[in-house]
């Protein structure tokens, strides 16, 4: 059987980056003798830079190709007019190059991008091809998430034609799959549409082999300055509009002097970094460590308390990646999310939830985990085993892999 998956934006699994949704499920896929087509972009989203300067077939095994389709538009924030039109380029690519070769037997489209869900659905209709829309984040309402008042309008009137597209891709794919309840419901209400036997949750998971089997013996760290006698408080992602980290900074500030025995270390980029380094440079408890490879994430993992989501109020994620990577690693979660990420949190007591740019509830809720030994060492056993009860990758995505082959063989 041949199946493309469509997703652009995830990065590529390699000696530095663990693999995510897409390239867990074509690793799955292709192991079981299915011809798999990835198509994704030579523009890595994570670092803002090209990986290759036209579009580039790579075969990865003897069942596994990847397709990087060529822009010419970069971008340097993830809200902005150069991201729409870098997507709408990659989106023309592909319908070029998807026409160049055999009909598979299913896509699966990961949403967003918008501009490549809608050509990924349009050449399944004209083909009669099954097209699985994978909602894994809230667009196009999350262009509004910056704006408000008078701007917010404009805005709304500017993103119509992203609106009209969302409303077609979720009205025409034959199924819908979700990263939570939440934003299956997202892609129903778009299609106007009522759940069947075809749409379906598929939790984010997470893999953490390719962390945990790292080997970090006589390898030299200090360059982290990461001190692990010391409670740490890691925050891992994209320092992007969506994230508040200037809180934890304000709060950081007063513990500095109260509780010298935390310290916090925030880990990646983004276009936040300037004003959260500038916010904290006479700080000696936080420590930025910009990217890192697998052997500094498990080094920092292991040396790591408590796992941070530090999100801005309004914030438009619902079920991210973050919560069930600090899961795999044993780190309860200090999280501002509301919604389904405070339903996980409480429910199975894996952490707690300060309100969103907060700093006096954040110190509230942090000093509430760090009270005493005891029970940061019960969150951090709890937080490990509900993970591995309910979202260890190989569980989800065999589940994914067998609900995706019964739809192609329908």
């Amino acid at each position: 059987m041949t199946i493309w998956l469509v997703t652009s934006g995830e990065p590529i699994p390699s000696e530095k980056e663990r693999p995510h949704r897409t390239g867990i499920l074509a690793q799955k896929l292709s192991e079981e003798g299915h011809e798999v087509v990835w198509w994704t972009t030579t523009f890595d989203h994570q670092k803002k830079e090209y990986l290759y300067d036209k579009t580039y077939e790579e075969q990865v095994n003897l069942k596994l190709s990847r397709v990087y389709l060529h822009s010419k538009t970069p971008y340097k924030k993830n809200v902005s007019l150069s991201r729409i039109k870098n997507h709408y380029e990659v989106a023309v690519s592909f319908k070029k190059e998807s026409r160049k070769r055999r009909l598979p037997d299913l896509i699966f489209c990961s949403f967003p991008t918008i501009d490549l869900a809608y050509e990924s659905v349009r050449y399944g209709k004209e083909h009669n091809i099954p097209v699985v829309i994978d909602v894994r984040d809230l667009w196009p309402d999350i262009f509004l998430f910056p704006f408000s008042g008078v701007i917010k309008s404009m805005v709304k009137v500017f993103i119509k034609p992203l609106v009209n597209r969302t409303r077609y891709i979720f009205q025409n794919c034959y199924s819908i799959t979700g990263v939570s309840d939440g934003y299956l419901n997202f892609g129903l209400n778009y299609g106007s549409r009522n759940r069947s036997i075809n749409d379906e949750v598929f939790p984010l998971g997470y893999d953490d082999t390719g962390v945990s089997n790292i080997n970090i013996e006589n390898v030299d760290f200090t360059h982290l300055n990461i001190d692990p006698n010391r409670i740490n408080v890691w925050f891992v992602g994209t320092f992007g509009q969506s994230y508040d980290l200037l809180t934890v900074i304000s709060a950081a500030r007063e513990i500095e002097q109260t509780d010298p025995h935390i310290s916090f270390i925030f880990t990646g980029d983004g276009e936040q970094i300037r004003n959260w380094k500038d916010a904290a440079r006479d700080l000696k408890n936080i420590v930025f460590t910009g990217w890192v490879g697998k052997a500094e994430l498990k080094y920092i993992s292991l040396n790591a308390h408590i796992g941070l989501m530090a999100y801005a109020k309004n914030a438009p994620q619902g079920l991210p990646n973050k919560i069930y990577e600090y899961m795999a690693l044993g780190l309860p979660v200090l999280s501002s999310l509301q919604g389904e990420s405070k339903d996980l949190i409480e429910s199975n007591g894996i952490g707690l939830v300060y309100e969103p740019q907060n700093s006096e509830d954040f110190l509230k809720k942090l000093k509430e985990i760090t009270k005493n030994k005891k029970s940061l060492v019960d969150l951090r056993k709890n937080s490990r085993k509900v993970f591995d009860q309910n979202f260890n990758s190989s569980i989800i995505y065999n589940d994914l892999v067998s609900f995706l082959l019964k739809i192609a063989n329908k």
